[in-house]
C-alpha cells in the first residue's frame, strides 16, 4: 500500500432522501475542511456522500451496524455516518446520535437537532467522527437538575450491541425534537398536493367576493371577529385533513404515550402550517381579484360610505375564511396516499406504512 493510500481516510456519508440528503450535500465540503484542519498529522480526510438507501426493519429503524461490513467492502469506506430524519428511541429516550466504535459507524438523528443549522450539523458530525477515531471524550451523565436544564445526555453503552447514545431530555429537548420533525416534513410541500382543496377554496372565496351581502358583512364585522373566523376556518381545514387522510398516529411499544403526543403534535403543526399557507395564498388572490373587478365607487355605493383599502382587505379576509371552509370539503377529493406522502418525509411515510418483515427501501 503506498503512502497516499495510507494517509487517506474515507468517511461514507449516507442520508435519507429529502432534507437530510440535501443537508448532507451542503455540509460535505465544509466537513472535509474542518477535519483536515483538525487533524494536522498528514492524514487526508475524504467525505463521500452516497444516495444509498438502507432498508428499515419491522420497527421502523435503520440498523446501520448490520450494513457496515458490506458497505465498507463495496465502497472502501473506513467509517460510515448515517443522517436520518426519523426520530430514534433507545432505552425509552429519544436520541440525537448512536455511536458504535467497533463497527466504525454512527447515526445522527436530524429531528433531534431542532433547526438544523449548517454549522451545528458539522459540529455533530465532527464529534461523532472524533469518537469513532478514538479521540472523543464522552460527556458524563448530569444530576437530576442537570437533566432538566440540559438537552444532550450520554446513555451508557449497550452491552448487547456496543452502541452508546446521546439522548435528548427535558422539555427543551422535546420541543427541539418536535420542531425538527416539522422541518423534516417540509409543510410547504403539502400545499401543491391539495389541488381539490385549493379548487374548492378558490370557488367558494370567489363567490364571496362577488356576493354583495358578503361585502356588507365584511364591512360590519370587527377586527376581533374576523380574526376568530380565520382561526376557526384554518382549524376546521386542519382537522378535516388530519382525520380524513388518516394522519393521526397511534404508536405502539415503549414510550407509547410520549410518542403519541410528540408525533401527533408535529403532524398537527405540519398540516396547520400548510393550511395557513393555503389561506395566505387564497387571501392574496382574492384581494387582487376584488381590486381588479370591483369598482371603488360601486363598493362605496353598496356599503353606503366611502370605500378605502381597508374595505377591500376586510372583504378578501372574510372571503378567504369562507373559501378555506369550502376547501375542507374539496380536500375530500384528493387522494389519501398522495396527501400522506406529501405530509411526511420519505422515511417517516415509509415508517408509518411499513409492514412486518418488509420495507420499500432497497438493499445497498
Amino acid at each position: 500500500m503506498d503512502k497516499t493510500e495510507t494517509d487517506t481516510r474515507t468517511v461514507g456519508l449516507l442520508a435519507d432522501p429529502g432534507i437530510a440528503q440535501s443537508l448532507a450535500n451542503r455540509v460535505a465540503s465544509r466537513l472535509e475542511t474542518v477535519l483536515n484542519e483538525k487533524y494536522e498529522d498528514g492524514t487526508r480526510w475524504v467525505i463521500k456522500v452516497d444516495p444509498v438507501s438502507l432498508p428499515m426493519n419491522e420497527s421502523g429503524q435503520v440498523i446501520v451496524n448490520k450494513h457496515v461490513a458490506r458497505l465498507r467492502e463495496k465502497y472502501g469506506w473506513e467509517f460510515v455516518i448515517y443522517l436520518t430524519d426519523v426520530p430514534q428511541y433507545e432505552r425509552g429516550q429519544p436520541v440525537r446520535s448512536i455511536i458504535n466504535e467497533a463497527h466504525g459507524a454512527a447515526t445522527l438523528v436530524l429531528p433531534s437537532m431542532g433547526v438544523p443549522r449548517r454549522r451545528a450539523v458539522v459540529r455533530f458530525f465532527v464529534q461523532a467522527l472524533q469518537e469513532l477515531v478514538g479521540g472523543g471524550k464522552p460527556p458524563t451523565r448530569p444530576t437530576s437538575l442537570g437533566r432538566v436544564l440540559s438537552v444532550q445526555v450520554r446513555i451508557e453503552d449497550s452491552a448487547d450491541s456496543g452502541d452508546h447514545y446521546d439522548s435528548i431530555e427535558g422539555l427543551r429537548g422535546r420541543v427541539l425534537l418536535v420542531v425538527g420533525m416539522i422541518l423534516s416534513n417540509r409543510p410547504w410541500r403539502l400545499v401543491p398536493r391539495l389541488s381539490s382543496a385549493l379548487a374548492g377554496a378558490a370557488a367558494t372565496g370567489a363567490f364571496g367576493v362577488f356576493y354583495t351581502s358578503i361585502w356588507s358583512m365584511a364591512d360590519y364585522l370587527s377586527f376581533r371577529r374576523l380574526v376568530l373566523i380565520t382561526v376557526v376556518s384554518i382549524l376546521v381545514l386542519t382537522t378535516w385533513l388530519l382525520f380524513h387522510n388518516r394522519l393521526w398516529e397511534r404508536p405502539k411499544g415503549a414510550r407509547r404515550r410520549e410518542k403519541l403526543l410528540l408525533y401527533n403534535i408535529a403532524t398537527v403543526f405540519t398540516v396547520a402550517l400548510a393550511a395557513a399557507a393555503m389561506y395566505a395564498l387564497l387571501f392574496i388572490a382574492l384581494l387582487v381579484g376584488s381590486l381588479v373587478v370591483i369598482d371603488q365607487a360601486f363598493l362605496s355605493f353598496e356599503l353606503d360610505h366611502e370605500a378605502t383599502m381597508s374595505e377591500y382587505l376586510n372583504l378578501a379576509w372574510l372571503a378567504a375564511s369562507l373559501g378555506t371552509l369550502g376547501g375542507a370539503i374539496g380536500s375530500s377529493f384528493d387522494e389519501v396516499k398522495s396527501v400522506q406522502r406529501a405530509t411526511f418525509s420519505h422515511r417517516e411515510f415509509e415508517r408509518r406504512n411499513i409492514e412486518f418483515g418488509s420495507s420499500d427501501a432497497e438493499e445497498p
